[in-house]
């Protein structure tokens, strides 16, 4: 009768092990959560059809979105109900629209325009490429890295809303079955990383989800490692994903506990971090559309003070003193891609309605700059003092500091030679930062990398300089640290 015990209990164990997914980037989920983690295979099929940036293949991209090939990326969100704040972000600065992330994609792969509350954009402004590096791939690249990215951040916060949701509805201490909960908490983690990556999280950036954009862009900032100082390798992961895994971990705890306000709050700093990637994404894109290329003397430094059109100088311009940030010389040497323009915007479109949240003139002013036809990018140089003020007054708010997001290294020295961020084989040393994109001192801001709860107040100086971008919240209280305190220790 034992030995009959030891079967029967072997073959539970046995079925339960083969209904639980595998790692996934080291986490380890309690739950077969295998359908959600190759839905990042849809989204490789959309970016094959589109990839050789020709208006035949993107022709060849549209018909598969809009035919059944494109069902699973057109229902994102899956899950609608609760709406996550963290979407809610996102949906208020579009003028209350849920499916403005699907009216961008779709007014990109149709050449139009798009009007949704702040998100105004027009991709008419393509092709404009004098390099004739493709007609079509300003369209492209904005329709791909929004299904890429910012379809998948939103598909993750709402399976972290639903677990939430599950958790509240009667998974309660331990003392009621909490799978349905941890599923969907698993799910999150699945959509997040995607099967692309594998069990290790290590797949040389050749993921398709939001994952891979972080470690993408740890290493145009030089900042992975456990150290933040490294940007050649390949094979390391971002230490925003480290956290953001951990915190994911953690939850993954709470929801098998049912404490339904802990993963709410894991839930706040996963979407927060998950920013940090946009911003260094907008960051990189808004330096290459701009005239900071030529900064007199090579300078790394900002004070955020404009330079001045004939001398290539810093200087405080005293007829805007609510607006010290003058705008670039026209005649400066600045990029007009379309690829470049696109991928700016896109990046923006998923960081701004986070800034908006914050602050709704700080989004202003960089989505001005990046937005597709709104007369600057592609046409004019962009103002890259301005839009990294905008994001550096708002840190804060943001929960990330200016450690976290770093310095614009980009993988090139000055003279535009590429030493890192493409082989195993480079030194980091050689990489030089790109003029006027070294960042801000946490001191200087008030905030601190170990917390919030270590923040202070602005410097006098550094209070004045942000006035003008930090004006009224998009979502009420969202600009206050304790928005992100509620049951954390």
């Amino acid at each position: 009768m034992f030995i009959s015990r030891l079967v029967v209990l072997a073959l539970a164990t046995a079925t339960t092990a083969q209904a639980q997914t595998g790692l996934i980037a080291g986490y380890q989920p309690r739950t077969d959560v295998d359908s959600y983690l190759e839905r990042d295979l849809v989204q490789k099929e959309f970016e094959t059809i589109l990839g050789s940036e020709s208006c035949a293949s993107f022709a060849a991209g549209k018909t598969w979105y809009q035919g059944s090939d494109g069902d699973y990326l057109r229902s994102i969100p899956t899950n609608t109900s609760p709406q996550a704040p963290e979407y809610k972000e996102y949906v208020n600065w579009a003028g209350n629209s849920k499916n403005f992330h699907k009216q961008w994609v779709t007014a990109a792969l149709n050449k139009g325009a798009v009007a949704q509350g702040e998100m105004v954009a027009d991709f008419g402004l393509f092709p404009n490429d004098p390099f004739q590096s493709g007609e079509c791939v300003g369209f492209e690249e904005s329709a791909k890295k929004a299904t890429s990215y910012v379809f998948n951040f939103i598909e993750t916060v709402q399976l972290m809303e639903q677990a939430i949701k599950s958790a509240k509805n009667g998974c309660v201490d331990q003392q009621v079955d909490c799978d349905t909960a941890l599923q969907f908490w698993d799910a999150a983690v699945a959509i997040f990383v995607g099967s692309l990556e594998g069990e290790k999280g290590r797949s040389q950036t050749n993921g398709k989800t939001h994952y891979t954009l972080g470690n993408k862009r740890c290493r145009n900032f030089k900042n992975c490692g456990p150290n933040r100082d490294e940007g050649a390798s390949k094979d390391r992961i971002s230490p925003v994903n480290t956290q953001i895994m951990a915190y994911f971990a953690a939850g993954q705890q709470a929801t098998f506990a049912g404490d339904w306000a802990l993963m709410t709050d894991y839930k706040k700093k996963i979407s927060a971090k998950m920013a940090v990637p946009w911003i260094q994404g907008t960051l990189r894109y808004a330096w290459r559309l701009s005239a900071e290329i030529s900064r007199a003397n090579d300078k790394e430094t900002s004070n955020t003070d404009p330079l001045d059109k004939d001398t290539g100088l810093e200087v405080l311009d005293p007829a805007l003193p609510a607006n010290p940030i003058a705008p670039p010389a026209a005649d400066a040497d600045y990029s007009v891609l379309d690829k470049e323009v696109a991928e700016g915007g896109t990046f923006a479109l998923g960081s701004v309605p986070k800034l908006w949240a914050c602050s709704k003139d700080a989004a202003a002013a960089v989505w001005s700059q990046l937005s597709p036809g709104q007369g600057v990018a592609g046409q004019a140089p962009v103002n890259y003092q301005l839009i990294k003020l905008a994001f550096e007054c708002n840190y804060k708010c943001l929960m990330t500091t200016c450690d976290e997001v770093g310095s614009l290294y980009d993988g090139e020295d000055k003279d535009g030679v590429a030493v890192s961020a493409d082989s195993n084989d480079t030194k980091d040393s050689l990489v030089d930062i790109r003029n006027g994109a070294k960042t801000c001192s946490d001191k200087l801001f008030g905030t601190d990398p170990k917390g919030l709860s270590k923040c202070t107040k602005p410097k006098k100086a550094t209070k004045t300089k942000c006035k003008f971008l930090l004006g009224t919240p998009g979502i009420k209280k969202r600009n206050k640290p304790e928005y992100f305190q509620k049951t954390l220790p």
